[in-house]
């Protein structure tokens, strides 16, 4: 009896622990799956919001806008047709499609806003936003980089290849960074070179000696001037917007630009020959105000960049195709168009400027004129 009392004390017990067991598991299989389910709708939720934050992003980028919220100028001194304010205006365009017409630049050609010196000045305070400027010219602006006066020395650089190679490595990158950090208050995008200079005048030049005695035209820069005087000629600082006019009425003799500013600025019709001299290849840089950088979102300035190196892509590609279509159109009109017959003289005369103005930077001139 008292071993059949054992057996279902016992019995009872171990009931009792299943059933605790089971209800213990059960409790915790439903704590589990609560946790799961309550994970899974975080999960969920999170996966919602950035779902929407993605959408709102999407949305926000495809934003058109109707009227631009901000509005810069950009100053080009040479003529609307030029194909350096023709690139400007492509940069206009390419911005205000990236931007979805929130940003819009406006281009004043024919240095309706004042000349090289005036423009880059007012860049400088904000009063312009962008403009093309010639790094060789930063000395004469104002700019404390000495080095970018080698830019400036006759013959420098054998074609306008070599000057793009040159300006879109270790030089033109170290310009880039010296610019911004040292006071030029302003902020370089990318490089673009517009072709050869060379002189034309009233009379043929076929020699040095031809160009002899001549008035000619040059920019209001002391490397200019020099280079004048070394080929034996006298120098006349004048601006760009006189130039045609002193041509026409005997005021100076010649001037020098490569050919399309030649053309479009249509001097042939008063300086009818044109001397192939290919003297200077001066790069030139999209250049826009720091202040007006510092107000662009990083997006935004990706967007700048980008939309420069476009221009200045398309830019080299076609300006040889556009200049042997005006060479052609110069001779059409009656330009006679001459090749030096002494052009190592031209070289050999330029000489001294080199070693005034490339004094201490000679490595860095014969590092330019190496780059292949």
């Amino acid at each position: 009896m008292k071993k059949q009392m054992w057996i279902l004390v016992a019995t009872a017990v171990m009931g009792m622990s299943l059933i605790t067991g089971c209800s213990q598991s059960g409790k915790q299989e439903a704590d589990t799956q609560a946790a799961a389910k309550a994970e899974a709708g975080t999960t969920a939720g999170e996966e919602t919001a950035k779902a929407g934050e993605s959408q709102e992003e999407t949305k926000a980028a495809a934003k058109t806008y109707d009227s631009p919220e901000l509005i810069l100028r950009y100053a080009e001194v040479n003529a609307e047709k030029d194909e350096r304010a023709q690139a400007s205006m492509q940069f206009a365009d390419l911005i205000k499609e990236k931007t979805n017409g929130r940003i819009e630049i406006q281009v004043f050609p024919g240095a309706q806003l004042g000349d090289n010196k005036q423009v880059f000045q007012n860049l400088q305070l904000g009063a312009i936003d962008m403009t093309n400027s010639v790094p060789a010219q930063y000395k004469t602006m104002g700019l404390d980089i000495p080095y970018v006066k080698v830019l400036g020395i006759p013959f420098l650089f054998r074609d306008e290849e070599h000057a793009v190679k040159v300006m879109h490595g270790t030089f033109g990158e170290r310009l880039k960074k010296d610019v911004t950090e040292k006071s030029g208050k302003v902020v370089i995008l990318d490089y673009f070179v517009a072709g050869a200079r060379s002189f034309f005048a009233n009379k043929p030049i076929h020699t040095i000696g031809d160009f002899k005695g001549l008035k000619i035209r040059v920019q209001q820069d002391e490397v200019y001037m020099d280079m004048v005087k070394a080929f034996g000629a006298s120098p006349t600082p004048m601006a760009t917007s006189e130039l045609y006019s002193a041509l026409q009425t005997g005021v100076v003799d010649g001037a020098e630009n490569p050919v399309k500013g030649y053309f479009n600025n249509k001097y042939y019709e008063v300086s009818p020959y044109y001397a192939y001299s290919r003297h200077m290849i001066e790069p030139t840089a999209i250049t826009i105000s720091e202040l007006t950088w510092n107000r662009l979102s990083e997006e935004e300035k990706e967007i700048f960049q980008s939309a420069a190196a476009e221009v200045t892509a398309e830019f080299q590609k076609t300006i040889k195709e556009k200049e042997a279509v005006q060479i052609e159109e110069l001779k059409a009109a009656g330009v006679e168009m001459i090749e030096l017959d002494d052009y190592d003289k031209w070289v050999e005369a330029a000489r001294p400027l080199e070693e005034k103005y490339g004094a201490g930077f000679e490595d860095m001139i014969r590092e330019i004129r190496e780059t292949k």
